[in-house]
Formats: structure tokens, sequence, C-alpha cells
């Protein structure tokens, strides 16, 4: 994903979580392996979050180490963003997916699907 586009999903994510009062949400980017920033301020992820990775394709790690976490409330839905180049996935939980706009997932979500442009 380019780093514009992760940019604006990561505006989006801020300011949803902003707009209903969430303090923090916990970020996991995915490379060769998932890079767990923790919980970060709604505040800071827009504009001041250190991203690490952005070359994976590999989601599933990402998706595990936040379903397994003991810090990581077991009702909290996840948030997937991708370009729609990963592998397909299996979530556990409440969850949906941000994709760019006119891109598609290879496999059928069973979550809801937003779009970024």
């Amino acid at each position: 994903m380019n780093r514009t586009l992760l940019g604006k999903a990561l505006g989006a994510i801020a300011s949803y979580a902003e707009s209903r009062d969430v303090p923090a949400a916990r970020v996991v980017f995915c490379d060769a392996a998932p890079h767990d920033a923790g919980y970060v301020p709604v505040t800071e992820i827009a504009g001041r979050v250190r991203v690490r990775g952005r070359g994976g394709t590999v989601l599933q790690p990402g998706v595990d180490l936040l379903e397994r976490a003991d810090d990581f409330p077991r009702g909290a839905p996840v948030l997937v963003i991708t370009d729609g180049w990963c592998d397909v996935l299996r979530v556990r939980r409440e969850h949906a997916y941000l994709i760019p706009r006119g891109g598609t997932l290879p496999f059928a979500p069973r979550g809801p699907v937003f779009r970024v442009s």
C-alpha cells in the first residue's frame, strides 16, 4: 500500500475513533512479520505513528496476534487495512476491511468492506 493511501486510511481510523470518544486504538503493521505498535492515541494515528513494514501481503499473523493478545479486549472489533494484495484471512471476531476504492479482496469477506480513495 503506498504511503499516501495508508495515510488516508489511518486518518479515517483516527477520525472515526475520535468521533466516538475512543482514546486509543491497537495498531499492528504487517510485513514479513507483524509489528505491534501497541495502543496508539487516536490523535497520533493519522500523522505521527511510525509505520513499520508496508510490504505485507501476509496479514494473518497480525490478525492472530490481536486475537491471542491478553491485553486486547475479547469483544473489540478488528479493522483490516489492505490494498487487496493479501492472503486469505480468517478473522474469528467482529471485523471489517478498509480497502482502496476500486480494489478487491482475494476472498469473499464475511465482514463489511469500507473504501477509501
